[in-house]
């Protein structure tokens, strides 16, 4: 662990601590394409993973790495399109009561698992079960909440064979929920509710995800897994839709430095990279060398620092507001994100119909800000002299990061006389810390699992386990309970405003940004669309016939 203020933090405030990027000189591939699709030996997709997936257990996968793999070599009941609207995957229909609490799904008889075998409403319930079975250790378990039971498995007081789904035959799949649920159908797109093979898990145990032993259900199946290196996919000949899937083979490279992912997709090792594909100050340009191929779409995903609100010294709601008061969000904005970036003061991104709770003091001058902050750490006991020392915790992501995480702590030793540390470790070695609460505060963000607030408002229920921070307040479970009741979508998000209200009044968390996705796209890849969750799935791309003009 080392002190990270540096002069570069101070420079990158005042002046953008410019690296002369707009007037690199590369060297820039120029390409001619049809409309014509390639020859199927020239069906392959290089993309970029921002890491190696810790797992691919759909049940136990968490992060955007593993999302997008898993997502292509399984399938729910429902998928997303192209462009992330919600469509019909290995339910072609569906049926719902008129009392919102039943659903029937009604699976397609032509969906294959990769051995060629049916996949029947038996490995729904199986994967469901799975989930919710303590013994499991699913991170995402709280997600099934609303179905029959389901909490009561989760906490150990019910056999995980008592959830309310059924397999009625072996293509209709019923579930049954405590209450109607709103936003249910929304996220059934999601890994953690995609069909399981049993017979693959009970032979192989934890190995059950390696490509010998693995079988899925998706228009791809992985064929090779290099430790800490690529992953191969391969097309599915066995899924459903496969007439109409063109890519042949997908190969997912982790690379986490933006630096290195634009070095190599100018050199051409990379057809598609994305979650971020560069850094903020390479913006211009890359825009400038490579015009359309450079994409920056809307993210639903909002970045923050949380805190261990259980503890000290976090558990000072009087620390935490005059952290959060000196932030100068729209100068990080600015000098750090090029526009990549939006500030925010709250936790739920922009969502159409929803009105953002912003706090009263985001509207503040700065001045008055700082006085406000300089109060409240003092009345929580700190001083120059007695100044708050912590470390901060951080994923090691390339310098964009460590930059922004400078120029945080900047701003804090010199509004405040904080003597923080900058930690920065390894995704994978970082979620494990924070699962056993060895952190006190630390750099996190989430990316909406569907488009509806709850996705966002359920990692501050105390039974989530991904509430990091362990914060809890009645009033706000109150309210979040009100809403996932609410059927009418205008007093659905009237309630998660109110939750809102009570998460900006305690101040769990420190707000930095709401996301934009930026994104490198070669010219020749088809069948890529913007959506809000920045998913590509394979099956809609292919390769076009192309060739370099230089």
């Amino acid at each position: 662990m080392k002190r990270l203020i540096s002069t570069c933090a101070l420079a990158l405030l005042l002046a953008g601590c410019g690296n002369n990027n707009s007037h690199k000189q590369v060297s820039v591939h120029h390409y001619q394409v049809s409309d014509t699709p390639a020859p199927a030996s020239e069906q392959v997709l290089h993309r970029r993973l921002a890491m190696s997936p810790r797992t691919i257990d759909p049940s136990l996968a968490t992060g955007v790495p593993a999302f997008n793999v898993v997502q292509d070599l399984f399938e729910g009941l429902l998928t997303l399109s192209p462009d992330g609207k919600l469509v019909p995957g290995t339910a072609s229909s569906w049926d719902i009561s008129d009392d919102g609490k039943t659903y029937v799904f009604h699976l397609r008889p032509s969906a294959r698992w990769s051995n060629g075998k049916p996949v029947t409403a038996g490995d729904f319930v199986y994967a469901w079960r799975r989930l919710v079975d303590p013994m499991t250790g699913a991170q995402y378990a709280d997600a099934l909440s609303p179905v029959v039971n389901a909490s009561a498995i989760i906490d150990g007081k019910m056999p995980a064979a008592k959830l309310g789904v059924e397999a009625v035959d072996e293509h209709t799949f019923k579930v049954q929920l405590v209450k109607p649920t709103p936003y249910f159908l929304t996220m059934l797109y999601n890994q953690y509710l995609m069909p399981l093979y049993q017979p693959a898990i009970s032979k192989w145990g934890d190995a059950w995800t390696k490509p010998e032993h693995i079988v899925s259900n998706g228009a791809f199946k992985l064929t090779d897994w290099v430790i800490n290196g690529h992953l191969t996919l391969e097309k599915n000949p066995y899924y459903w839709d496969a007439q109409q899937v063109l890519l042949q083979k997908e190969i997912d490279y982790p690379i986490t430095a933006t630096d290195s992912v634009v070095a190599r997709y100018l050199a051409g090792g990379l057809d598609l990279a994305n979650n971020p594909a560069f850094a903020a100050s390479d913006y211009p340009w890359l825009k400038a060398a490579l015009g359309k191929q450079v994409v920056v779409s809307p993210y639903y995903a909002t970045a923050y620092l949380g805190m261990m609100v259980h503890k000290p010294p976090f558990n000072n709601p009087d620390l935490r507001r005059a952290l959060n008061l000196v932030l100068n969000r729209k100068v990080l904005a600015n000098k750090l994100s090029g526009g990549l970036q939006l500030p925010a003061y709250s936790l739920f991104p922009p969502l159409p119909g929803y009105p953002q709770q912003v706090p009263d003091w985001a509207n503040w001058p700065m001045a008055k800000r700082l006085a406000e902050a300089r109060r409240l750490y003092h009345k929580a006991g700190y001083s120059k002299a007695h100044p708050l020392k912590v470390p901060l915790l951080y994923m090691t992501e390339g310098v964009s990061t460590q930059n922004y995480m400078e120029a945080v702590v900047t701003m804090w030793h010199q509004a405040l006389g904080c003597d923080i540390e900058l930690h920065n470790e390894e995704w994978k070695v970082m979620l494990q810390d924070l699962q056993y609460k060895n952190a006190q505060i630390y750099w996190s963000a989430w990316v909406g699992d569907y488009p509806e607030p709850y996705t966002f408002a359920q990692q501050f229920l105390q039974s989530f386990a991904m509430n990091y921070g362990s914060y809890s307040n009645p009033a706000y479970q109150q309210a979040v309970a009100k809403a996932t009741t609410e059927l009418d979508r205008h007093q659905r998000y009237q309630d998660y405003a109110a939750a809102e209200r009570v998460l900006n009044q305690d101040m769990p968390f420190i707000p930095l940004y709401f996301y934009k996705s930026p994104e490198l796209i070669k010219p020749y890849v088809a069948g890529v669309k913007p959506n809000v969750v920045a998913l590509h799935l394979a099956r809609y791309i292919y390769i076009r016939q192309h060739s370099e003009t230089d």
